[in-house]
C-alpha cells in the first residue's frame, strides 16, 4: 500500500488558508496561476492536486504553466519512475 507524504502545513493552518480571507493573504507564488489565484501549489500534496485539476479544467497553456511552476517548486513531483510510492504494473 502507498503511502502519502503529510502536508508540512498543520490542520489549522492549512484550514485557515481554505478561507477566502486566507487564500487572499497567500502570496502569489504559492499558485499554479498566480495572477488568478489558481491552483495552490504551497505544498507538495496541492502541487499533485493542481496538477490534476488542470489536467481536468485548464486550457493547454495552463496546463503548461501549472506544470513548469510545479517543476521548479517541486523538481521530483511528476518524474516517471522517480516516486518511491508509484507501482510498476
Amino acid at each position: 500500500m502507498a503511502t502519502s507524504k503529510k502536508s508540512k502545513l498543520s490542520a489549522k493552518t492549512n484550514a485557515k488558508r481554505n478561507t477566502v480571507k486566507g487564500r487572499a493573504q497567500m502570496p502569489a507564488s504559492d499558485f499554479g496561476l498566480p495572477a488568478q489565484k489558481k491552483y495552490r501549489i504551497d505544498d507538495a500534496a496541492h502541487a499533485r492536486d493542481a496538477l490534476g485539476r488542470v489536467a481536468q479544467s485548464g486550457t493547454p497553456a495552463q496546463q503548461a504553466q501549472v506544470r513548469r511552476r510545479v517543476k521548479a517548486k517541486y523538481p521530483s513531483i511528476g518524474q516517471a519512475g522517480k516516486s518511491a510510492n508509484r507501482k510498476s504494473i
